[in-house]
């Protein structure tokens, strides 16, 4: 409680100090945040066990857009307290930058880079257990007008996740573009080539570190419909995965398959009869990009489809159903699909209220694992006085697996103020 209070007068007194000053040709602004929550569930586990804690978060921001370079940072700290588990007390730094070139008809080119830290504590639902993790992302890309029809552009993403307790992960992906418009009869030409690399310590149930690396060349055809209000495309791709023969129990060091991808971009719902709907369709038909243990192959069609209805002024109706391939923390290959139903109201002009149900499907490959869970959160959205907001959720969640330690209820209610200095 000391450090809380400590922390708190800290913040305080550093946001009113840094409030709304001009830097060069930017502003730097703060926030301080207060959360009390219940948790009825801390670790995710069959036996559950609850408590509450508190969080206090002081965060500086930095904002620059004018000049060509453009420029945003963030950086806070988050104080976690727990009543009765004061193990899990949390000191979790965040920070994160980037710089964008200003975007101008004038140009030719554009291009960005961004970096990222962000350490989190919650729990994990792959190995039910709580983590810490500690996460570094870097991010590039740049784009040139290669001619009147001709677009090329180059992109770059690392990150490394270390989990507390359950290893790490490096992922490196690298992608270099080329869109050709007006290609055939009004068609467009995408030539993509992709380059991905995975680490892994090696946390797994065969012991073994996740080392590969792929390659995948793809083509497509483009076109624009509904006065370039909709855009579809097909492209058809192969891909040769390299990886470490310890990685499957059969052996094996290669993977080659085709990838198709569908794409509709816009609303699929005709605009003449659906008006007030938006919406967006992606599919793919893959292998996992990163397979897991004992993953020797195996397509899934993989996509999303969102719906937005502007049912009235104050009231948007959504819905969102997606699937797709990850790699959990313990390195298995995770196929997830899930559905959500959301509401968003405006109560008041300064008071906003949101629903959500949804149910998710997870199915771990090479354990025989699957897991069913229902979700439903319900939040309030407060704005008051100038400078404060208020907010209030409650998140139920409810696992049913084949497996008895991930069978289990979550409850996590939570109360908290912002202030804007």
């Amino acid at each position: 409680m000391k450090t809380l209070c400590i922390a708190l007068g800290l913040s305080v007194l550093t946001s009113s100090a840094l409030a709304d000053i001009q830097v060069g040709r930017g502003i730097v602004s703060a926030t301080a945040t207060a959360t009390a929550t219940y948790d009825s569930n801390i670790f995710g586990t069959h036996d559950a066990t609850s408590d509450y804690y508190g969080t206090l978060a002081p965060g500086v921001s930095y904002i620059r857009k004018s000049g060509l370079i453009e420029a945003e940072a963030d950086a806070g700290i988050s104080f976690i307290r727990f009543l009765n588990n004061s193990q899990l007390n949390a000191n979790n730094l965040s920070a994160d930058g980037a710089l964008r070139i200003n975007p101008s008809d004038i140009r030719n080119y554009s291009g960005s880079l961004s970096a990222a830290y962000l350490e989190t504590s919650d729990v994990n639902t792959d190995i039910n257990a709580r983590l810490n993790t500690k996460t570094t992302t870097f991010n590039g890309q740049t784009a040139l007008v290669t001619g009147p029809r001709g677009n090329l552009s180059l992109s770059g993403n690392y990150a490394d996740s270390q989990y507390s307790g359950a290893g790490d992960q490096q992922v490196l992906t690298a992608e270099t573009l080329y869109d050709y418009r007006d290609f055939f009869y009004g068609n467009s030409l995408r030539l993509v080539g992709d380059y991905d690399k995975l680490h892994t310590s090696g946390n797994n149930l065969l012991g073994a570190p996740l080392d590969q690396n792929s390659y995948t060349l793809s083509a497509g055809l483009g076109r624009a419909f509904y006065h370039d209000a909709i855009h579809a495309g097909i492209s058809y791709g192969y891909r040769v995965l390299n990886r470490s023969s310890a990685e499957t129990s059969t052996g094996t060091t290669q993977q080659r398959g085709s990838v198709i991808t569908a794409s509709l971009e816009g609303p699929f719902l005709p605009e003449k009869y659906f008006p007030k709907i938006r919406s967006g369709i992606e599919l793919s038909y893959e292998d996992a990009a990163t397979p897991g243990v004992n993953d020797t192959g195996g397509k899934e069609l993989t996509g999303a489809l969102h719906m937005d209805w502007q049912a009235r002024d104050t009231t948007v109706v959504s819905f969102l159903a997606t699937r797709a391939q990850r790699l959990s923390v313990n390195d298995l290959t995770v196929v997830s699909t899930a559905v959500q139903l959301g509401l968003k109201q405006q109560l008041r002009y300064n008071l906003t209220g949101s629903l959500s149900a949804g149910y998710n499907w997870d199915t771990y490959r090479g354990i025989g694992r699957s897991d069913g869970t229902i979700l439903c959160s319900a939040g309030l959205e407060y704005h008051f006085a100038r400078s404060w907001t208020a907010t209030a959720s409650d998140k139920l969640s409810s696992d049913a697996s084949n497996l008895r330690q991930s069978t289990y209820d979550r409850n996590v209610a939570s109360v908290g103020v912002t202030y804007q200095f």
